[in-house]
């Protein structure tokens, strides 16, 4: 029995997603104040970068990196959904009942804190009345982002549409592996490297079609099959799949697929090393009270730390003439500020917003009759 599980929880990987969300944060802050970095370094293999700001830059947009934090988000959701499913299944819940209730506590996962963001949002919003620069939110604005109808003033969510849009692929995923043996994962990951060039594949989901990988890589760690692997991970493959899938990417343009599909099997291999990891100081380190506190809040402090950017960015602007001067500098200085005012709210959110709505949906799906009386636990 591995010492980072409780049951079938690996803490350990509550504590990278933490970290991941922070990365966001600072990833957005340094791009804000000279978004020319987006096509002249970030999109960029390093070779083409030059001059010594840019490579910094670089470096710091690789351990600071967006696409990276949400593709390992994917990658877990992956694991853990596909786990939960599993678990239900193994408990002997009819596959219809685990189904619907699956959608059902995935949209509930999703939903409450995305509202109690644009409360927020609003909220700030109205106290600013278009001072420094600040978005106006509406109540068209407000309801289309609530529902992740359309992503306007909260960028982010898209990888949260994404999650919904996922949600369906991961439950047939998950099942076609249950009953037609773990062959078919291998079809399914052909499947979704395909649909990255031709999205008609899954319907032209929204933003689905780069990503769907990352979530078939997911289910395959977390499958029976691939668990019965042999391998005790020692602190050093840890260190070795962190750098690879932090800098890895950065060899080729951001539009090479095979950058995409390393990057998304880089994360696989990180979650693997993490999740039988047992020993060592990275271990410690994720495990420790600090990072499972950033794990708790992740999705929260993933939502709210966007119009607390705002915030700042706009104060900074106010009150600092051209601060795209010093674009890096302010940046850097930014993405600390913001992190630092949205822990409280994201705590907050978290303890009376996450965790009751999710009491709640697991109290309404608890009254109806299982098989076997047993429920599903919320991934």
């Amino acid at each position: 029995m591995q010492k980072n599980r409780k049951g079938s929880h690996i803490a350990a990987l509550d504590g990278l997603r933490g970290y991941a969300a922070l990365a966001v944060t600072m990833y957005h802050g340094i791009l804000h104040f000279d978004t020319s970095l987006i096509d002249r370094v970030l999109y960029q293999p390093v070779a083409n970068v030059h001059g010594v700001d840019d490579l910094v830059c670089k470096v710091l947009l690789a351990l600071f990196n967006g696409e990276s934090a949400v593709i390992l988000f994917f990658v877990l959701s992956g694991y853990v959904l596909a786990s939960s499913i599993d678990r239900s299944l193994d408990a002997g819940r009819k596959c219809l009942i685990v189904s619907v209730e699956f959608l059902v506590k995935r949209a509930w996962r999703i939903y409450p804190a995305m509202f109690a963001c644009m409360v927020f949002y609003w909220v700030l919003s109205r106290l600013l009345d278009g001072r420094i620069g600040y978005a106006t939110i509406n109540a068209v604005i407000f309801w289309s982002s609530v529902t992740l109808y359309r992503v306007s003033v909260h960028g982010p969510s898209w990888s949260l549409q994404v999650e919904m849009l996922a949600a369906p692929f991961i439950l047939a995923f998950a099942l076609m592996r249950r009953y037609l043996g773990f062959f078919s994962l291998v079809l399914v990951m052909a499947y979704a490297m395909f649909s990255i060039e031709y999205p008609v594949l899954i319907g032209n989901a929204n933003n689905l079609w780069p990503y769907l990988i990352a979530f078939v890589i997911g289910i395959v760690v977390a499958s029976p099959e691939f668990g019965a692997i042999r391998f005790e991970p020692k602190p050093a493959h840890i260190v070795i799949a962190l750098i690879t899938f932090i800098f890895f990417r950065q060899i080729v343009s951001r539009n090479a697929i095979s950058g995409l599909i390393a990057h998304s099997l880089l994360a696989g291999l990180l979650v693997f090393a993490v999740s039988r990891s047992h020993t060592g100081r990275i271990h410690q380190f994720l495990n420790s009270r600090i990072s499972q506190f950033f794990g708790r809040i992740s999705y929260s402090f993933y939502l709210l730390n966007v119009p607390v950017l705002l915030l700042v960015w706009g104060t900074i602007s106010a009150v600092f003439p051209h601060p795209e001067q010093h674009y890096l500098g302010w940046g850097i200085v930014s993405g600390v500020i913001a992190t630092v005012l949205t822990m409280p709210f994201a705590w907050a959110c978290e303890r009376y917003i996450e965790r009751p709505s999710m009491h709640l949906i697991r109290s309404v799906l608890a009254v109806a009759p299982k098989q076997g009386g047993v429920s599903a636990r919320v991934a």
